[in-house]
């Protein structure tokens, strides 16, 4: 250091700022060292090598440079290289050996890392040195959506190729969790007996204890001989490590690897248990595997008390054209019925390009009651029919195709349905000079399933050309239409009821006609200082159909349309194409809404429709009568948004020939505030059914939270559903407790129960109830999910 000229061979001042670029040889180049002999004494400042890579700046309220070996600052001492920061009362840097000697008070600081201890020793250039007595705090992520095991989500695009509604339902549930989080688990503290840097990104803690509780809360840590944490991946490994909470040792594990980013890892996840009526004591253990961003796998050892040990194994593959899940359960022996016992899922998307896209569905277990013995959910649980199926699909602007091949699994023996080898339906739509075009036609040949005795199969083609005219202004549309429906079957084995021969080659022509009309009228008007808009909708809908009999029809996919709001508009009342109804009838509806003016929101709506018959309908499924009524049951809807907080839903279907009510739906929500919400229903269906639904999340305060879901038929004065839980929110922990009543299709009712500890979002311990609440209470959300300000009001 020779180039640098002072007179002395120490150089001593208060306040002093030095800044020194070292390069790869360990000196000080001259073209980037100036003294500023004019600079007050009070400061030197070498310029110009602040920005270069390397750079050392250090400071101090005093600071001591020993020529060619070794600058030192005492009192508020700070050192800077790279962005990272020491300091110290007492820092030491030797040059030519570059090491770095921090005394009393000494702090690391770089990026969100802050490491705190009473002396550190380094070498500063390979960032290689040790200290003791450590404690350390960073910044962390809450976790993203997981899958029902635990497993990461591959990623958007998996997710959204291979199942919408549940990308949906999940980005939702992050996308509400991303702006509202509370961050509960942001700041990550550690400490350690000793803390190895083994490089630019890898710190060793050896005796070291983990937690995301804040700096006054000990409730819980992660404690193990060794932690590695690899700021780079932002990944840790832990060996030889058990979680204790509130001082109890509750898990212990040789080897643990764990992200505290949203990243995707390899390792094990945390293992699951709970306990059911039909399989006793469960203990799920699962490994994930991060093979490549677009593809992983999950394998798991699922452990049932009363069956034995059941493998799982799932695998998600994603590329540009093409996704895939696929999913295998498979238990050798079970120890209560003696089966080998399994289910398979396997599901493809595939894009061809030129509008044209494929796949397969495949789905089985082994037995009937699979589910009900070994599945929780009533989502699954009441299924009767495993679809199975390969498909193609063509879309473009005015063709689309789909072929299907599909056939079923029925697992109940009563509820049949037809296979389909194959289905082709193409469609046609097109606008020339003012007029819509229209084409549907399709093919299927229907196959019966094992057990569909004296059942009629075969092939049907249909065909249903049509053209319409709209016409319509701001206040005013009508829209003819006419249309031809034929329809050609090639049966066998083709009975029908009331005759004593088989009709195997049948075929059915039919011309149907409409009009659809409707005015618009509206007003302004004000209500409560609040301006509305005041709209009053008249619609009148004609439709002739004539009749021609077809009770020798057989019936594959058809069944009679559920009378409600949208139905009422169709110009066949039944589904499928082995009916057409003879119609001659005009359907009248008047809807009136009050619109906020301001906003847009429609706050009350309701519509009033019947339906009035010119000719008696005639056409009926088999072993059904027809009806000589002139008109249809009154429908009538009514909607109010009160407010963000409050909706009511309602509906009515009122029988004029009888006098009484057929049908009679409610729905009110009420959702003050995040994590708050209440939801009750009820269903009536004259001789069907009659029920109530309700569910609830509500604050019990002290952090407590209460969590319902009750479907009772009254009808049949038994729960079909119950689920009933507590939530305790400690901030850096929370602990869910949940029971579950599920009634099943294939076997009696089936109980569970979840209990599950999740630590700071990093692990959780116990059976993973978040999924079961979800599809119970759509309204819930996770309280680390909840807004502060909320959490706060409800901890006190």
């Amino acid at each position: 250091m020779n180039n640098l000229h002072v007179h002395s061979s120490t150089f001593q001042e208060r306040g002093i700022r030095l800044i020194l670029a070292l390069l790869a040889i360990g000196t000080l180049s001259p073209e980037h060292l100036r003294a500023e002999e004019e600079a007050a004494p009070e400061k030197i400042q070498l310029a110009e090598a602040v920005t270069l890579p390397g750079a050392i700046e250090i400071e101090g309220d005093t600071l001591q440079l020993r020529m060619d070996r070794q600058m030192r600052a005492t009192g508020n001492a700070v050192m800077r290289k790279d962005g990272q920061q020491v300091t110290g009362d007492d820092i030491r840097y030797d040059i030519q050996n570059d090491e770095l000697q921090v005394e009393g008070n000494a702090v690391i600081t770089a990026g969100q890392t802050k490491i705190t201890g009473p002396m550190l020793r380094m070498r500063l250039s390979e960032n290689i040195g040790e200290m003791r007595d450590v404690s350390i705090e960073f910044k962390s992520s809450p976790p993203p959506p997981n899958d029902e095991d635990g497993s990461p989500l591959l990623n958007d695009q998996a997710i959204l190729l291979s199942d919408p509604k549940r990308y949906l339902e999940d980005n939702q549930s992050y996308s509400t969790q991303a702006s509202t989080k509370s961050n509960a688990f942001d700041n990550i503290r550690a400490t350690a007996k000793q803390v190895l840097f083994e490089g630019q990104n890898i710190k060793r803690l050896k005796g070291a204890s983990y937690t995301s509780c804040a700096a006054d809360v000990d409730d819980w840590y992660i404690k193990t001989n060794s932690l590695e944490l690899n700021d780079y991946s932002r990944t840790g490994v832990a060996t030889n490590a058990y979680v204790e909470f509130k001082g109890v040792p509750i898990l212990y594990t040789p080897w643990m690897s764990f992200s505290y980013n949203n990243q995707r890892k390899s390792g094990f996840l945390a293992p699951l248990w709970g306990s059911t009526s039909r399989s006793g004591f469960q203990l799920l253990t699962p490994y994930y595997i991060n093979i490549s961003p677009d593809m992983d796998a999950t394998v798991s050892t699922n452990y049932f008390s009363k069956r034995g040990l059941q493998l799982q194994g799932e695998f998600r593959y994603l590329g540009e054209t093409y996704s895939g899940i696929n999913n295998l359960e498979y238990l050798d022996k079970d120890n209560m019925t003696g089966q080998t016992r399994y289910y398979a899922k396997l599901t493809h998307l595939q894009s061809f390009g030129s509008h044209w896209s494929g796949g397969y569905s495949f789905e089985k277990v082994s037995d009937d009651t699979y589910f009900s013995d070994l599945a929780t959910r009533i989502q699954v649980t009441s299924r009767v029919n495993l679809q199975q199926a390969v498909f193609a699909n063509y879309n473009s602007e005015h063709v689309t195709f789909n072929g299907i091949l599909q056939r079923y699994q029925n697992l109940d023996n009563v509820s049949f349905v037809y296979q389909r080898l194959p289905q082709l339906t193409l469609t046609y739509n097109d606008d020339f000079k003012g007029f819509h075009v229209q084409t549907g036609a399709q093919y299927v040949n229907f196959q019966t399933m094992d057990g569909m005795v004296d059942k009629p199969s075969g092939s049907r083609m249909s065909v249903y050309p049509s053209i319409s005219y709209p016409m319509k202004n701001s206040y005013a549309y009508v829209t003819p239409k006419i249309g031809v429906q034929s329809t050609q079957y090639s049966l066998s084995n083709n009975t029908p009821v009331g005759y004593s021969q088989e009709y195997n080659q049948l075929n059915r022509t039919l011309p149907i006609a409409s009009v659809d009309s409707g005015l618009y009228f509206d007003r302004q008007t004000s209500l409560f200082d609040t301006t509305y808009t005041h709209t009053l909708e008249p619609r009148a809908y004609y439709v002739y159909i004539p009749y021609k009999d077809q009770s020798k029809l057989p019936i594959f996919d058809t069944s009679l349309n559920t009378l409600n709001q949208n139905s009422i508009f169709y110009e066949n009342q039944f589904s499928g194409d082995d009916r057409v109804n003879n119609a001659n009838q005009m359907t009248l509806a008047l809807t009136s809404r009050l619109i906020d003016s301001e906003t847009g929101i429609e706050r009350l709506s309701g519509t009033l429709a019947q339906r009035y018959y010119f000719e008696d309908q005639k056409v009926t499924l088999p072993n059904t009568t027809t009806s000589i009524s002139k008109s249809s049951d009154i429908l009538a809807g009514f909607t109010a948004r009160l407010s963000s907080r409050l909706n009511l839903d309602t509906f009515w279907q009122y029988d004029t020939e009888r006098s009484n009510m057929q049908r009679n739906n409610y729905l009110l929500r009420y959702n003050p505030e995040p994590g708050k919400s209440f939801t009750f229903g009820y269903r009536y269906t004259a001789n069907v059914l009659e029920q109530i639904d309700t569910s609830a999340q509500w604050p019990l305060g002290s952090g407590w939270y209460g969590i319902s879901r009750l479907n009772y038929s009254i009808r049949d004065d038994n729960a079909v559903q119950f689920l009933g839980g507590l939530e305790y929110d400690a901030g850096c922990w929370q602990a869910r407790a949940v029971m579950q009543r599920v009634q099943t299709a294939t076997a009696n009712a089936n109980y569970g129960m979840f209990f599950q500890l999740e630590l700071g979002g990093l692990t959780s311990i116990g059976a993973n109830p978040l999924n079961v609440i979800k599809r119970n209470i759509p309204t819930y959300m996770r309280t680390y999910d909840i807004p502060a300000i909320y959490r706060d009001q409800n901890a006190q």
